[in-house]
């Protein structure tokens, strides 16, 4: 007596294999182990210091081929400075940072200034500015002193007022100055070629 095949239970019995071996990948793929590592938020450019707010922590299979930060790291990476430029929502690779190095001659200073007082668009870090004096309200033009050449550090830092918070290398002759300015806003900056 011939036994008569049925196409649904084989198609039945096709699906339930396929099932069965997507189960099993799945099973798999939660039982592999995984570690936290490092990852980095935004773009730091070549130069900018690492802060806590810039690294982020997710998970990854050990397996992956790459030299990932454990996020047990973390407190060798903030404060450090980044030797290349990092893209965002990338891993952190070990030996994309180093010490922060400031160069010798110069002087790294905080100025705050409002909008009108320096240019738009994207400002990255080694960009070159010359930092203009502007006049008191009782002062001739005459007597201002000469513009001082300066080197943003780090991108500038919204305030919640609008200014934005510029980080400079100035030469450390022309510090005290820059302050001063800087105090009584009276600077504005002029942004020269750049050699990025």
């Amino acid at each position: 007596m011939r036994l008569r095949r049925s196409p649904a239970w084989l198609a039945f019995g096709v699906v339930a294999v396929c099932l069965g071996g997507l189960l099993s990948a799945f099973v798999y793929l939660n039982a592999v182990e995984s570690q936290p590592v490092l990852r980095v938020n935004r773009t730091v450019y070549r130069g900018e210091v690492l802060a806590a707010a810039d690294l982020d922590v997710v998970q990854v299979g050990s397996g992956l081929d790459l030299r990932t930060v454990p996020d047990r790291r973390i407190g060798e990476v903030v404060g450090q400075a980044a030797i290349t430029d990092i893209p965002a929502g990338s891993l952190l690779i070990d030996g994309t940072w180093g010490a922060a190095a400031q160069p010798t001659g110069v002087a790294r200073v905080g100025v705050r200034l409002s909008p009108g007082r320096f240019p738009g668009g994207d400002l990255r870090p080694g960009t070159p500015f010359l930092m203009v004096a502007l006049p008191e309200a009782a002062a001739a033009p005459a007597d201002l002193p000469a513009s001082v050449a300066a080197t943003l550090v780090a991108a500038p830092a919204a305030q919640p007022d609008g200014s934005l918070a510029f980080d400079l290398y100035v030469p450390t002759e022309q510090a005290e100055l820059v302050s001063r300015l800087a105090a009584a806003d009276r600077i504005s900056l002029v942004q020269q070629g750049s050699n990025r």
